[in-house]
C-alpha cells in the first residue's frame, strides 16, 4: 500500500493509500492545479531466492526446523536431545548448530539428514563460526574448540576450564573470543587465538567481568567487546587496550557492539549508545523505555549500506535497493542471511537463519 505525497491542490490517480499489484507496472497520473498532468510508471521487483529459500531455526524443546522462506511451510525437522539456543550457521549446503545435549550438529541443509555430530563440545550456546574448513564454537565447561567440518573431528581445544558462550569472530587467521572463569574472576579475558593451531597470540584481562556473552567485533585493526559493564577497545596486533568506557553504570553489556561510519553502537539496559570508534567519546544515547540489551544493533547508513555483526569481522553486508522513492527493508529477530551470525544470549530463544 503506497503513500504518495503531492502538493496541496494537486491530485493523483490511482489515489494514495490504495493497494496495488506492483508485480506489474502501475502508472500514476498527477494533475496539477493548472490542469497539466505528469505520469509516473512504477514497478517493484523482489529478488527470488537464488538458493533453496529456507529459514533455519531451533527451539527449546530440542527440535530444529527448516521452513520455506516464502510460505512458512515446514520442509523438515530434526530432533536433538535438549534445548537449542545456538543460532545456526549455513555454509555450502550444510547447517551447523549446537544443542544443550552437549553436541554440535552438521545437517544437510536441503534434506535435514545428519552428516555428523560432535559429542565433546559440552553444553553450548555459542553460535558456530565456519571459516576455511573449520568450525569454531565455545561451551559452558569444555572450553573453546575448532572442529573439522568435513569429518566432525576436533582439530584443537583451547582453555577447557573457561565458560565460552560468546560467539567467536574470525579475522585474518585469528579467532577472537571472550571467556569467563568458573571460579577465579582474574581469568575473565578476551583471547586472540591462531585459527589453524589454537595457539594463543595474546590475552586481555577484563576486570569488570567476563566477556562470555558479548561477541567481539573486529574493525580497522581494533577489537570491540563488552565485559561486565565496560566497553573495551583492544589493538588486534598487541592485545593492548586503546580505550574503555562504562556507558551505563549498574547494567551489564550482554550484546555485541556494531561499528559503522566511525561510531560504535551498542544496546545496554534500556538505552542505545553511540561512541566515537577511535576515542570512545560518547556521541549520544537514546532511552527506549524497555530492556534492549539482548540484541545487537543493525545500522543503515545514509547511502543504504547495512552494517551488522558477523563472524568473519567485516561489517558491510549489502545495500538496500531503492526503486523510485520506495525502499524495501526486512528486519528479523536474530537473523541469519547467508552466514550472518548475531550474538545469542543465555536463556533466550535460539536465533534464526535464512538461506536465500
Amino acid at each position: 500500500m503506497p503513500t504518495i505525497t503531492i502538493s496541496d491542490k494537486a491530485t493523483v490517480a490511482p489515489a494514495t493509500g490504495v493497494v496495488q499489484d506492483f508485480s506489474k507496472t502501475v502508472t500514476y497520473t498527477v494533475t496539477a492545479e493548472d490542469g497539466t498532468t505528469q505520469t509516473y510508471s512504477t514497478v517493484i521487483t523482489v529478488d527470488k531466492p537464488v538458493n533453496n529459500g529456507t529459514v533455519y531455526i531451533g527451539n527449546l524443546d530440542g527440535n530444529f526446523y527448516a521452513l520455506d522462506a516464502l510460505t512458512g511451510a515446514k520442509k523438515w525437522e530434526f530432533k536433538t536431545g535438549d534445548a537449542i539456543e545456538s543460532t545456526p550457521t549455513v555454509v555450502n549446503g550444510v547447517v551447523y548448530f549446537a544443542s544443550w545435549d552437549k553436541k554440535i550438529y552438521a545437517l544437510n541443509a536441503t534434506t535435514g539428514a545428519l552428516k555428523w555430530h560432535q559429542p565433546a563440545i559440552g553444553i553450548s550456546e555459542s553460535s558456530p563460526a565456519v571459516v576455511d574448513g573449520l568450525l569454531y564454537a565455545g561451551s559452558e565447561s569444555n572450553g573453546f574448540k575448532a572442529i573439522n567440518i568435513a569429518t566432525g573431528a576436533i582439530k584443537w581445544t583451547f582453555d577447557s576450564g573457561l565458560i565460552v558462550n560468546s560467539s567467536p569472530t574470525v579475522a585474518n587467521g585469528v579467532v577472537y573470543v571472550g571467556a569467563s572463569a568458573m571460579a577465579n574472576t582474574a581469568n575473565d579475558k578476551l583471547y586472540a587465538v591462531d585459527a589453524k593451531t589454537g595457539v594463543k597470540k595474546w590475552e586481555f584481562k577484563t576486570p569488570d567481568g567476563g566477556p562470555e556473552y558479548s561477541s567481539p567485533m573486529v574493525v580497522n585493526g581494533l577489537v570491540y567487546v563488552g565485559a561486565g559493564g565496560t566497553l573495551y577497545t583492544v589493538d588486534v596486533a598487541s592485545g593492548t587496550k586503546k580505550w574503555e568506557t562504562k556507558p551505563d553504570v549498574g547494567n551489564l553489556i550482554l550484546a555485541g557492539p556494531v561499528v559503522a561510519t566511525g561510531l560504535v553502537y551498542i544496546g545496554i539496559g534500556k538505552k542505545v549508545h553511540a561512541f566515537d570508534a577511535s576515542t570512545g567519546a560518547k556521541k549520544w544515547e537514546y532511552e527506549t523505555g524497555r530492556t534492549i540489551d539482548q540484541s545487537s544493533p543493525c545500522v543503515v547508513a545514509k547511502d543504504g549500506t547495512v552494517y551488522r555483526y558477523q563472524w568473519h569481522g567485516a561489517v558491510v553486508l549489502f545495500k538496500i535497493k531503492t526503486l523510485i522513492t520506495m525502499t524495501h527493508f526486512y528486519s528479523l529477530h536474530s537473523p541469519r542471511l547467508a552466514g550472518i551470525r548475531p550474538h545469542n544470549p543465555r536463556n533466550f530463544s535460539s536465533g534464526l537463519s535464512i538461506l536465500v
